[in-house]
């Protein structure tokens, strides 16, 4: 398993696809900070907190940005292997399909918690940055820990909520149709983020669930983990089965 991940570790180091779901992710930190700081200069009286600058960013990443990041990569990280004709090479030596596979998983795990920690640590910096000219309030080392454990449960969440799209790019092939998917997924989270429906929608429920706000939603917080945890285990178990009855050419 170590192997497997040191070779995607030094595929994604030669393609720009890392470089590329890096940038995207860290465009939300700057844009929260921007945003906060236009806030403060047009309403001095409106404080900058590092409250809002992690609420602001968990809600812009796991509505919008993180999943499309996460599905791009995801969807490179399989089609590639097609489009370049490297699975037969892979599958000479001792590896099995459902090995591979999970490699693969893992992968896409750790680049998931890599991304929001990554946000969690720009934000930390922007904030001390933000500092030095402009109050910012609950500058604290617990402040700080309480929303890494949620950035990293926003990772993990992501994680659960991204296999449908693993699905469709081994059915598929192709980047396409997961791309497709996704976008249809995040118009549908824009509209559903502050309605009663969001508990029962995954990758809204995700938000909602790391937050603490889905009491507000009329969905019980057992529902949403299940529907998610359900999806999930579905996505894997699509994902593996169909990858198995894959005739490598």
């Amino acid at each position: 398993m170590l192997s497997l991940l040191q070779c995607e570790c030094i595929k994604l180091k030669r393609s720009k696809f890392l470089l590329i779901g890096i940038l995207g992710t860290l465009i939300v930190p700057f844009f929260v900070a921007v945003k906060a700081v236009t806030n403060y200069l047009t309403h001095p009286d409106n404080g900058i907190s590092v409250f809002n600058l992690y609420d602001d960013a968990l809600m812009f990443l796991m509505l919008l940005f993180a999943p499309m990041v996460l599905t791009i990569l995801g969807a490179w990280l399989i089609s590639h292997e097609y489009t370049d004709g490297t699975l037969k090479n892979i599958f000479v030596i001792p590896v099995s399909q459902t090995t591979f596979l999970w490699g693969k998983l893992l992968f896409f795990a750790m680049l998931a918690f890599m991304f929001m920690f990554l946000s969690w640590l720009v934000i930390l910096v922007l904030a001390f940055l933000c500092n030095c000219f402009i109050p910012v309030t609950e500058l604290t080392f617990p402040s700080f820990l309480f929303f890494l454990i949620k950035m990293l449960l926003g990772g993990l969440l992501l994680c659960a909520t991204q296999t449908p799209f693993l699905y469709l790019t081994i059915r598929t092939k192709e980047f396409i149709a997961p791309l497709a998917a996704i976008a249809a997924v995040i118009l549908v989270n824009v509209v559903l983020s502050n309605s009663g429906a969001a508990g029962f929608y995954p990758w809204a429920a995700s938000y909602l669930l790391v937050m603490g706000r889905l009491s507000g939603q009329g969905c019980p917080k057992e529902v949403s983990v299940l529907i998610i945890l359900v999806m999930g285990l579905l996505g894997i178990t699509a994902s593996i089965l169909r990858f198995k009855k894959e005739e490598v050419k």
